[in-house]
């Protein structure tokens, strides 16, 4: 609790000295705004949404010896539904997990899901604080297969690692190098539409505490010792810069083709924490990899739905292992655009305009 409200305190101070210095530069300048023969906004508006998504979480611990095999573990996760709001500069969202059926429980297990997300919406620059958790993984490499009897039908499960747990604190930003003509918030959380086929260049990046553990052994380093001396915890803390590109096509107007491609450098910083809460090994590591977001949907002044896929890993390279944690979600979105009501103008305007300048 006390990790979420650090970042929450870092997430507002970086969004209210971003705006100071906003505001010092237009006051020296004329503020510039977006070519609107190419970028259409509906941030005046009140924007209501309903998302169904399907994620999917994969933790791969990959050992140095290449005579050893990696061991994955993955999540039962069927569906996701949550709720976005968007208003101005300011976006949020809420997401839960759909209640599955139980024979896919008895086979995968059970998987707890919970995410929340708050952020800005601005052409050039958007900041965004994420929670993530997800708990409940099986191991996909281990199928068990129990046979037919008289009475009961040959079956097939997973070992279930319901003690394992993944939670993730992040702040992350975007710029938009080609904010003028180029919309990436067009396709991913409809602030505003395209009008022109636009290619731009963008640039992210992200800082992020991470913590994966469990109630018994993770990570077995060295089989020699102990059961109390493997590794139980894994804290990292991530900072991540990837310059990337943007494609947004645009078909009769409304409907929409984007694609967003990264290649980014992650700077790793870790401990391992054994079974006996005893920091077992303390350094960093640096990677590189792609990432990419994908998206196709609809626009109107009011309507708006999309369906979007959005992949991102962290990966910490130790001296015995490489620990991967990818998370990737396809979602459908559905929204609608309405008048803000003078309740919500007032509050704005009292809060976030005259405290952030937003």
């Amino acid at each position: 609790m006390r990790i979420f409200f650090f970042f929450c305190l870092l997430f507002l101070t970086t969004i209210a000295s971003l705006a100071q210095e906003e505001s010092s530069v237009n006051i020296r300048k004329t503020k510039k705004h977006v070519d609107t023969n190419y970028v259409k906004s509906y941030k005046n508006l009140l924007s209501l949404g309903i998302y169904i998504a399907a994620p999917s979480n994969t933790l791969t611990i990959t050992p140095k010896d290449s005579l050893k095999p990696p061991t994955k573990y993955k999540t039962n996760l069927s569906s996701v539904i949550g709720f976005t709001m968007a208003y101005k500069s300011i976006s949020g969202s809420i997401g839960f997990r759909i209640p599955i059926q139980p024979n896919v429980t008895n086979e995968y297990g059970t998987t707890s899901f919970k995410s929340f997300s708050i952020g800005t919406q601005q052409s050039r620059f958007s900041l965004q604080f994420d929670f993530r958790k997800v708990g409940g993984f099986y191991n996909s490499d281990s199928l068990i297969t129990t046979p037919a009897t008289s009475t009961n039908p040959a079956s097939n499960t997973y070992f279930k690692r319901g003690d394992v747990t993944s939670k993730q604190y992040m702040i992350s930003g975007l710029y938009n190098f080609s904010w003028k003509k180029y919309s990436y918030q067009s396709s991913f959380n409809f602030s505003e539409h395209q009008l022109k086929t636009r290619i731009g260049f963008i640039m992210k990046s992200s800082l992020s505490f991470n913590r994966l553990n469990s109630d018994s052994s993770l990570i077995t380093m060295d089989k020699s010792v102990s059961n109390s001396e493997q590794v139980q915890q894994l804290n990292y803390t991530s900072f991540l810069l990837g310059p990337g590109m943007g494609l947004n096509v645009v078909i009769a107007k409304r409907v929409y083709f984007s694609l967003m491609l990264f290649y980014s450098y992650d700077y790793v910083t870790y401990e391992f924490i054994n079974n006996n809460n005893y920091t077992k090994n303390r350094s960093n590591s640096f990677t590189a990899f792609y990432e990419g977001r994908i998206a196709l949907g609809y626009h109107s002044k009011r309507f708006y739905a999309g369906l979007k896929v959005i992949a991102d890993q962290i990966a910490v390279q130790t001296t015995d292992y490489k620990v991967g944690n990818s998370f990737g979600v396809l979602t459908l979105d559905v929204g609608y655009r309405f008048h803000a009501p003078g309740i919500l103008k007032k509050a704005y305007k009292k809060t976030f305009t005259q405290y952030l300048g937003l």
